[in-house]
């Protein structure tokens, strides 16, 4: 599934306006996504109080931790260009629903979760 949503990021930045940048914007916001749903978990357990409530600071060490673990990924061998061809030669390469629904759910789960735990839902 990493795989996949990275390669659907790297199709949506490769047809924009930059293409140069297609890997790196599509590391960046694959980072920005899984940190947003790990966060939408932690919150969930802060609510129950199994895990205490992260700081800013971890925050970052995740965001960069989710970073540096996604690069070892795709940069390892130049695995990014395996994934790539991989996902070229199947059918259904142009269907963005998946990475819609997966945005649109990330960040509407993430904002739930804040609004629920402070207390405004």
């Amino acid at each position: 599934m990493i795989d996949y949503l990275f390669f659907k990021f790297y199709r949506l930045w490769k047809y924009s306006s930059i293409p140069e940048i297609a890997v790196y914007a599509a590391l960046l916001f694959l980072t920005i996504f899984l940190n947003c749903n790990i966060h939408t978990i932690w919150g969930v357990l802060e609510q129950y109080k199994i895990a205490p409530y992260p700081t800013e600071t971890m925050y970052y060490v995740s965001l960069g931790l989710i970073f540096i673990l996604l690069c070892v990924r795709f940069y390892w061998h130049k695995r990014y260009k395996t994934v790539i061809d991989k996902f070229n030669e199947k059918p259904n390469k142009n269907n963005l629903l998946i990475l819609i629904l997966y945005i649109f759910l990330s960040l509407f789960l993430f904002v739930l979760e804040a609004f629920y735990s402070k207390g405004k839902i």
